[in-house]
């Protein structure tokens, strides 16, 4: 199978190094820093010396025609993802997103067809270290539906029979998976979770498990997480999971020194995927009338550290000027 992978950051490394001992993958992204970088030297996991080899291409025309597309960029840069998905996959070829957050599927359909998006949700975990570099940090599974979200007609069976391939192709790489007839839970579950956890972590810059030590943080925890939940269940989609707020403290201690990928690219003064997931929250919740205070609260408290970062840069620049001002006189 030949396969093309949408993105270069942590997950998109992983999935690229994995599936590249049982398929073709070329890697397509922007970072040319990275896509050099794997280019000559492979990709690197957990410091093996053997590094794994794919192909890397800037543009989808410079890649392979692929049986599958894997969208694995940050949710805001969906759209163009999904442009580029479009334009590289055959066409008896899929689309399979596992970004987090939602609004996700409903723009890789506009871009590929309905009858060829899939959606899936992964329990793996990556840091990026450097270009064509990873840690992992959790071996989870990954599921797979074959229905689009939202977007469900007649069942298809044709993308069902894909999505079992695909689900045994990741298997055969290691990468355990499953096929679902509903992923909206599934999605909607991690949403929660994310929308719990990764906002508290990147404010308070502190490991996933600090927010179960205190009584503050439990309370915020607690509210985004039945927040979320409440406007799930206005939509009518049933969780993974019977109590949401149990279920969080539970990744967040079996996860207790991760650095979520929220804290992450707020340390690395990156823009965040707040706005696709309490900021989708928040929205969903307006429509259907249910309260997200919490939420919202944390969707513009992220927001403002976005915006904040050019000011960040600008106060270390001159501490920076002030201190060599001081070591000239």
């Amino acid at each position: 199978m030949q396969i093309s992978i949408i993105g270069t950051g942590a997950m998109a490394t992983l999935f690229a190094a994995r599936l590249a001992d049982v398929a073709d993958v070329a890697m397509i992204g922007s970072w040319t820093e990275a896509l050099e970088t794997i280019k000559q030297h492979g990709i690197s996991i957990d410091g093996d010396s053997c590094c794994h080899q794919v192909h890397t291409a800037s543009h989808p025309d410079d890649a392979p025609a692929a049986d599958l597309a894997l969208v694995l960029t940050k949710a805001y840069k969906t759209t163009k993802a999904s442009e580029v998905a479009a334009k590289t996959i055959k066409p008896d070829g899929v689309a399979l997103t596992l970004q987090n957050g939602l609004g996700n599927i409903e723009m890789l359909s506009e871009y590929v067809g309905r009858d060829r998006a899939l959606q899936g949700v992964t329990m793996q975990g990556a840091t990026l270290l450097g270009p064509g570099r990873i840690r992992t940090s959790g071996r989870g599974a990954t599921h797979l539906g074959y229905v689009p979200i939202e977007l469900a007609a007649p069942r298809d069976f044709g993308a069902e029979h894909r999505a079992y391939e695909i689900s045994a192709l990741f298997n055969s790489a290691g990468l355990k998976s499953h096929v679902t007839a509903d992923i909206k839970g599934l999605v909607w579950g991690k949403v929660i979770i994310n929308a719990a956890i990764n906002p508290l972590t990147a404010i308070l810059r502190v490991p996933n498990g600090a927010l179960v030590e205190s009584e503050e943080t439990i309370e915020l925890l607690q509210a985004a997480a039945w927040e979320a939940a409440a406007v799930a269940a206005a939509k009518g989609i049933p969780l993974p999971f019977s109590d949401p707020v149990e279920r969080v403290k539970q990744v967040a201690t079996l996860t207790a020194t991760n650095h979520s990928s929220m804290l992450q690219d707020v340390l690395g003064q990156r823009p965040t995927e707040i706005d696709a997931i309490n900021g989708k929250i928040v929205e969903q919740g307006q429509v259907l009338g249910v309260p997200t205070p919490v939420n919202a609260l944390l969707t513009s408290l992220i927001r403002a550290l976005e915006k904040n970062y050019a000011v960040a840069d600008a106060q270390s620049a001159e501490k920076e000027l002030q201190r060599q001002l001081r070591s000239i006189r």
